[in-house]
């Protein structure tokens, strides 16, 4: 549940229109007329520890118009006076008022401190005054509505400085096409075009202009005669309407952590499928390359042993044609011819020696065979070593590891190095894109800027206000050429704190900037910060 808010229009300017008490004049500057008395406020809230009760009005004595009532009377009626009901003041009715506490201060069900608690509202707060009952006010606020302690709260021109200082203006668009301009003039550089209903926050009100966000650190300037203006002031809540909201921003904070172990855990899983399908594939490779280079040592030996049995048939060739010369030298000896025999046994001895060097070679083609059958087989042992090494590498290179110094636990992986204010950081740059809802503190339904804030910094223990202004008070105060990521930067509104982010180091902020461009990363510079607070 999103705080509620008080909002003040100012539609009908000329005609001077009021509304809840408030008189809507010059958009430039809207004084809150109708405020009573300034009250001084000073200590803390209303928490129970002491109660003051608004003293009681007694009746006066008219000496003039009837005679003096003897002694005993008057004892009489001192002592049996009846007791005083407390008067009911509604001169201040319809004024705006603002809390001024540290934390919160106490809704009652009746004007005292004993009264049941039925609202809070916080620092900075506005309520509609409905009556003042001794030192207590009657207020309505969001949908409280209950007793406050009056001296806690800022009437008159106090509370129309801290209206001006807290505000949240925006301006409706209500022509259907209307240009923004780069400077506040008709012949200023058109830098977009706004369209009817959309809302614009307004930085500033100059004359006939207003400088609206356009959004992405983007500024303009729109013609006022063509928009409505809204203030807006934060405003209480009840318990029960608190109830709800913590219960949701745990039950948000619950499902964010579920989302982020989810997330760890399916990283891990892919990290691990990963480096498995990468030992899978080294494995195919050495197993295709083993293959692949058996294959060649065997053509390589299918080659030799075809060259083994070439050169054997030439020497089978080589032995038959000495045969032949044999035969005919066995037939010419046989004749008694002398000479062939001489000339037939020379020739059979030549045909013997051709014979001997075609066995030489084949011999030795048949030992190259030997050779290169012996070097295929080594080929292919070394293949499947190598093969088998790959695979083994491969497996045990499978564990995950991303060679920094995080490691992974159930709860996801932690950073040793990181310092809580980077911690910070961290976990605010994760609800980045998510929406800007205004008075909302949700990280991932929408925020406004000190919801923003205020979301993350609870989930590091450290609880703050909902409300820039109010947060610009906390903490410990930080020059702004020392600031530190983790850091809060707050950036001035028309002369007061109207805008909060986090500082996340290299001259960056993160910050819930506005309806248009929801959460975002900015440079630290994109407004002029006034202030920063460090909480760790």
């Amino acid at each position: 549940m999103k705080k509620g808010v008080w909002k003040v229009t100012a539609c009908a300017l000329a005609a001077g229109m009021t509304f809840s008490g408030m008189s809507t004049v010059a958009l430039a500057d809207i004084p809150l007329a109708g405020f009573g008395s300034t009250t001084a406020f000073v200590g803390e809230a209303d928490t129970d520890a002491q109660a003051e009760t608004a003293p009681a009005e007694t009746e006066a004595i008219d000496t003039e118009n009837e005679a003096v009532p003897e002694a005993s009377a008057l004892a009489e009626t001192e002592t049996e006076a009846p007791e005083t009901e407390p008067v009911v003041d509604t001169s201040m009715s319809g004024e705006m008022a603002f809390a001024q506490c540290d934390d919160y201060i106490n809704i009652r069900s009746g004007a005292d401190a004993d009264s049941e608690v039925v609202g809070k509202v916080y620092n900075n707060n506005s309520v509609t005054i409905l009556s003042q009952v001794g030192d207590w006010y009657e207020v309505q606020t969001g949908n409280a509505t209950g007793y406050v302690k009056a001296e806690y709260f800022a009437t008159g021109q106090a509370a129309q400085e801290i209206a001006e200082e807290v505000a949240y203006n925006v301006a409706t668009v209500y022509a259907d096409a209307l240009t923004v301009r780069a400077e506040p003039s008709e012949d200023a550089a058109e830098i977009g075009t706004v369209y009817s209903t959309d809302e614009l926050e307004v930085i500033e009100y100059d004359g006939d202009w207003m400088k609206v966000a356009l959004g992405g650190d983007v500024y303009g300037y729109v013609n006022a005669y063509y928009v409505g203006y809204d203030s807006y002031y934060a405003t209480g809540e009840t318990l029960e309407e608190e109830e709800e909201r913590l219960e949701q921003e745990w039950l948000d904070y619950l499902a964010q952590q579920e989302a982020e172990q989810a997330a760890a855990e399916q990283a891990y899983l892919d990290a691990i499928a990963a480096e498995q399908a990468a030992a899978q594939q080294a494995a195919w490779d050495a197993e295709y390359q083993a293959s692949q280079a058996a294959a060649d040592a065997q053509y390589q030996a299918d080659a030799a042993a075809q060259a083994t049995a070439d050169a054997q048939a030439a020497a089978d060739a080589q032995y038959q044609e000495y045969l032949d010369a044999q035969a005919t030298a066995d037939a010419a000896t046989q004749q008694a011819d002398e000479q062939a025999v001489i000339d037939a046994a020379a020739q059979a001895q030549a045909a013997y020696q051709e014979y001997l060097n075609a066995q030489a070679a084949a011999d030795a083609q048949a030992q190259a065979e030997a050779d290169a059958q012996y070097q295929v087989q080594a080929a292919a042992d070394a293949a499947a070593q190598a093969a088998a090494d790959a695979a083994a590498q491969a497996a045990a290179d499978a564990g995950y590891t991303d060679g920094s110094d995080a490691a992974y636990t159930d709860t996801g992986y932690t950073d040793t190095a990181s310092s809580v204010g980077q911690q910070i950081v961290n976990y605010a740059t994760q609800f980045v894109g998510n929406p800007y809802v205004w008075g909302g503190s949700s990280l991932t339904n929408g925020a406004d800027c000190s919801g923003f804030t205020m979301s993350v910094m609870a989930n590091f223990g450290i609880g703050l206000p909902h409300s820039a202004a109010a947060q610009s008070g906390c903490g410990t105060p930080v020059d702004l050429s020392e600031i530190q990521p983790g850091d809060l930067l707050f950036y001035s509104s028309g002369g007061g704190i109207g805008h909060v982010s986090i500082y996340m180091g290299g001259g960056q902020v993160v910050h819930a900037s506005s309806s248009t461009t929801g959460i975002i990363i900015s440079d630290v510079g994109y407004r002029t910060p006034v202030c920063a607070r460090r909480f760790v």
